[in-house]
């Protein structure tokens, strides 16, 4: 990546953090949601290994369920200091002093920065991974898959681009990307089935891939999400 885009990719994901400090303050008026890290978990209970990473862990809630099942070899890291301090908040029972070594404030473009290569049996990825430019989504799959051991899975769920709002515009130069007028100006990624295999192809098998509708959590609004189980050769 050349230095000017490396510099307009922080630039973007500064004003995501900002966003999701912000977002994240309002969590706790919101009412629950399924959430279909909790499928995947419970579908592939038997095939997940630890190590657990959560990658945009928000406030603990997927490593929270997890803990309560008995796998305490978890992981977290949010690029939100607002939904960090909270996840270390909810899990420090589970982790005691060595919750801040693992539950990280960090961009997930980044990942293997904070962790080792080849270290996790398991990632999730619940509504994140499109948190960036269609640039920085295929960054943090690279990611993922350097962290992950071989034969690991990894989840990973994002927006589909069969509900884009009304309010986004498409940036120039950058696939399936958009900027969210009104929400801060921030980026979002929407992809179409053909996108979200291009995301992972070359570098997962991929193990199943649904179009599914959600609730958005904070707003109530609902939306549709790809949801991707993959496995690393």
């Amino acid at each position: 990546m050349l230095f000017d885009d490396k510099m307009k990719l922080e630039d973007e994901h500064r004003k995501i953090k900002e966003f999701w400090d912000r977002k994240m303050s309002q969590r706790s008026k919101s009412p629950p949601q399924f959430r279909y890290q909790e499928y995947f978990y419970l579908k592939y209970r038997d095939q997940i290994k630890e190590p657990i990473l959560d990658l945009g862990c928000g406030d603990g809630e997927f490593l929270d369920m997890v803990c309560k099942d008995g796998k305490l070899d978890i992981y977290g890291l949010d690029i939100s200091e607002v939904a960090v301090q909270l996840a270390r908040k909810r899990l420090y029972p589970y982790l005691g002093n060595s919750v801040d070594e693992r539950i990280k404030m960090g961009d997930m473009i980044f990942t293997s920065n904070y962790f080792k290569k080849d270290f996790f049996g398991t990632v999730v990825c619940e509504g994140t991974i499109h948190q960036s430019t269609c640039t920085g989504a295929r960054m943090t799959a690279n990611e993922i898959h350097k962290v992950l051991v071989r034969g690991g899975l990894a989840y990973i769920s994002t927006r589909s681009r069969s509900t884009i709002p009304d309010h986004a515009t498409q940036v120039e130069g950058e696939r399936e990307t958009y900027r969210m007028v009104g929400e801060g100006g921030v980026v979002r990624c929407y992809f179409s089935r053909e996108g979200v295999i291009r995301l992972v192809e070359d570098l997962f098998e991929i193990i199943e891939l649904e179009e599914k509708e959600v609730i958005l959590r904070v707003e109530g609004t609902p939306y549709k999400m790809w949801i991707l189980v993959l496995k690393k050769p």
